[in-house]
């Protein structure tokens, strides 16, 4: 059944940069609304993008309203430049991804805690892919992942998700990362290079994947979920100031961004929004994120779980893995130590 969105000329969301020096105010601003409406004001970090669609619908449709909280939505360049304020206190909750900075961040007793799922990679999901330029695949110079070696790849930050799915994939191949030039880019610069033939090969995330299919300069060659499926892309970060000071409002919240991904789930077909919904829900999205709603409605989303929970074990071996590569720093960290998920469970009983 199609549900009616609350207009939002009926509900102020604050959208709200993360400046240094604006912080008090901004938050002195949401209290004395919160206060006047009888609500709760939670604040949430974001880093505008796909994987936080749940969030986008939950406020649009009232989901943390009827929880007694009011979103003080924050925009952040990364999950990572939320650790700072979630330790502090500054900001409730935020969504990242769980790389090695995270972990570390852990390690240092800064007080972040992953606590339900934001995005993962399922069978044959197409979120992140191996892109190659067409050039290559069309002249038969790439036509295997033995093929990766000597190409000069777009890779995203080391310590990350993406290059997690993408070592097991030179593995399979017989290779490692110094067979390959890396250049280490964010996903517009990858999309860029390979438009311009800068970089031969990337290892590409939505929708800057389908941007460049699309303007047939690469084609997809592979999926991340071919060599690591299950892999946790993104996690709902909790400071722990807000998880151990006021766990009703931590549960509360994690019930409204439930409800968000049970409706995001209802709409996605083959990766894409695509059901009853798909038209409101591609309009909240290009309304949040600034992109083009054609583009959104031809995009390929992650897989979210219904009921919050996350790969532990996948996690706990992305830990090893970082801490095997150099990458993090605490010898003794185990993933207990960086993840709860109590609030996923009270949520969902």
């Amino acid at each position: 059944m199609s549900k009616t969105p609350s207009s939002s000329k009926n509900r102020r969301r604050r959208i709200t940069a993360a400046l240094t020096g604006l912080t008090a105010m901004i938050s002195l601003s949401a209290c004395s609304g919160a206060a006047d409406s009888g609500l709760t004001t939670v604040s949430v970090g974001h880093a505008s993008g796909l994987t936080n669609v749940p969030l986008y619908i939950a406020i649009e449709r009232g989901y943390f309203e009827d929880e007694g909280l009011e979103v003080d939505l924050q925009a952040f360049k990364s999950g990572g430049d939320m650790v700072a304020p979630l330790s502090s206190g500054d900001l409730d909750a935020g969504t990242g991804a769980p790389g090695a900075g995270i972990f570390n961040a852990v390690g240092r007793d800064l007080g972040v805690r992953l606590v339900g799922d934001t995005g993962h990679l399922d069978d044959d999901n197409k979120y992140s892919s191996l892109i190659v330029r067409k050039e290559l695949v069309d002249s038969g110079q790439f036509s295997e992942l033995e093929d990766l070696k000597g190409l000069r790849m777009g890779l995203y930050a080391d310590g990350t998700s993406t290059t997690l799915w993408f070592d097991r994939a030179l593995d399979e191949a017989g290779l490692d990362r110094s067979d390959v030039t890396a250049n280490y880019l964010s996903g517009p610069d990858q999309a860029i290079s390979l438009e311009s033939g800068a970089i031969d090969a990337a290892t590409l995330a939505e929708p800057y994947a389908s941007k460049v299919i699309e303007s047939g300069d690469a084609v997809r060659f592979a999926v991340g979920a071919d060599f690591y499926p299950e892999l946790q892309l993104g996690t709902m970060m909790y400071g722990t100031e807000f998880s151990q000071n006021s766990p009703d409002e931590a549960v509360a919240f994690m019930k409204g961004w439930l409800r968000g991904v049970e409706d995001f789930n209802e709409n996605i077909v083959g990766g894409q929004l695509k059901g009853e919904d798909a038209d409101e829900i591609v309009g909240i999205l290009s309304e949040y994120t600034e992109m083009d709603e054609d583009l959104l409605r031809g995009v390929y989303f992650p897989a979210i779980s219904a009921d919050g929970g996350m790969n532990t074990e996948g996690l706990a071996d992305d830990l090893q893995t970082f801490r095997e590569d150099g990458l993090v720093e605490e010898p003794d960290l185990v993933i207990d130590d960086i993840i709860d998920t109590s609030f996923v469970e009270q949520a969902g009983a």
